[in-house]
């Protein structure tokens, strides 16, 4: 049913239909957890590691192996006996077969089969966490691309809005001109502003296009076509707190957690080579059967069968130091492991700090914005009104109108930089990413 849900909303925004399409952020990442490349190839990652992860590969099995041999030969001599008999022979036929079994088995190696056995499992959970955080990774760099892209959208709403008033700008002063009350500087001035007007508009729909690219790609869909539309409602969580954020970093945040289970693999390793400090026991069979037959030979045909078994030990007892120097190197490279965590977590922390500002710094934005928003537009009404009468230049309205247009790309930028600081922090701290 998933996928047959993620094909239609597939089949959806692929589609040229005369209509636009409509895209939530929730169908964006719902057709990303089943296409996005990086995801499957964490997946492919992680089932490598669970199929390693078995008694064999850990050494705890017998190794079995069979042979079987089967030669022919042709002979021709010329003998002379003590007794002073001579015997030549030509073209003699001769051959040999030969099948056997044979059974090695390490009972003891130091332990070392336990040890390989842990990290083993913990490589396989190492790779689940890494499959978590790129899935994580994945949906807050679509709802980023999302709502970045959402951005442009409102921002080409606004500037076509602002060519609107342009073009009714010029309406006017062409009016104006015609019945002698404006002059022509004003007129031309008027025709300038709404070209510059036109042409932010369409560089505009460029910086959208992008936008809408990057989320394709997020999602792995390779189409031409961006004509779907991008439906969202900005809601802000009003539960985040810094303490609870930092909180829960070191134990929900996956890139923490992994770091974590590295340094632990490095500590495993330092027991592995412990192990190759003590002997190394094995059992072992054979059984093997042979069979010859060589008519020019003093024995014709002989037949047998074998079978051995028993007991072998080894005990490398002095290697160059080899041993203790790599003893030495992982001991290292764990102390190295531990060091890569905690600059990681301060890092991590540094950015929800920082992060955290910017969300609460952006929101107080919003509303002081919004606010000014309001006497922007009043303030632009009125100067449309007072130069529709003559009480006011073309150059009072135009500044109205470039008031206006920054207020509302303030508002607008503080929002879904609010928007976005918000999935970042969600993302840092290891928390659920929600979709909306």
């Amino acid at each position: 049913m998933k996928k047959l849900i993620t094909l239609f909303l597939v089949v959806g925004i692929c589609s040229s239909a005369s209509a636009q399409d409509i895209l939530t952020v929730e169908d964006a990442v719902q057709i990303a957890l089943e296409n996005n490349y990086d995801i499957k190839i964490a997946e492919n990652s992680f089932e490598i590691t669970e199929n390693d992860a078995t008694l064999g590969n850990a050494g705890f099995l017998p190794r079995v192996t069979a042979s079987f041999n089967r030669n022919f030969g042709r002979q021709s001599f010329d003998q002379l006996r003590a007794s002073g008999d001579v015997r030549e022979e030509s073209g003699v036929k001769s051959n040999s077969l030969s099948y056997g079994a044979r059974l090695d088995w390490t009972i003891f190696n130091g332990l070392g089969m336990f040890v390989a056995s842990d990290i083993l499992k913990e490589l396989t959970a190492l790779e689940k966490e890494n499959l978590k955080f790129q899935i994580q990774t994945t949906i807050f760099e679509l709802q980023s691309s999302f709502y970045l892209a959402a951005a442009e959208k409102e921002r080409l709403r606004l500037l076509n809005s602002n060519v609107t008033l342009s073009e009714d700008r010029l309406q006017v002063a062409k009016q104006k001109y015609e019945l002698g009350k404006a002059s022509k500087l004003e007129y031309l001035q008027a025709q300038v502003d709404l070209n510059a007007d036109r042409s932010n508009y369409i560089q505009q729909i460029e910086r959208l296009a992008r936008g809408k690219f990057d989320l394709l790609q997020l999602m792995a869909l390779d189409t031409d076509s961006i004509e779907f539309d991008l439906d969202y409602t900005l809601l802000f969580d009003n539960e985040l707190n810094l303490n609870d954020l930092l909180s829960a970093v070191e134990m929900q945040n996956p890139e923490l957690t992994s770091l974590k289970k590295q340094e632990l693999l490095r500590h495993q390793n330092e027991l592995l080579l412990k192990s190759e400090m003590l002997p190394s026991v094995g059992l072992f069979a054979d059984f093997t059967h042979t069979n010859s037959e060589s008519p020019a030979g003093f024995v014709v045909e002989n037949t047998s069968d074998n079978i051995t078994y028993g007991l072998s030990a080894s005990w490398v007892l002095f290697d160059g130091f080899n041993l203790q120097r790599r003893k030495q190197n992982a001991r290292i490279d764990s102390e190295t492991a531990q060091f890569q965590y905690e600059n990681r977590l301060l890092a991590i922390k540094t950015d929800i700090k920082t992060n955290y500002l910017n969300y609460r710094n952006n929101l107080d934005l919003l509303t002081l914005e919004r606010e000014n928003l309001e006497v922007a537009k009043e303030n632009n009404e009125i100067a449309q009104e007072r130069y529709e009468i003559g009480l006011s230049n073309a150059l009072e309205l135009r500044e109205s109108q470039i008031n206006l247009i920054n207020a509302e790309l303030r508002a607008q930028n503080a929002a879904f930089a609010a928007k976005v600081a918000e999935i970042t922090l969600k993302f840092l701290a290891g928390t659920s990413i929600k979709t909306k």
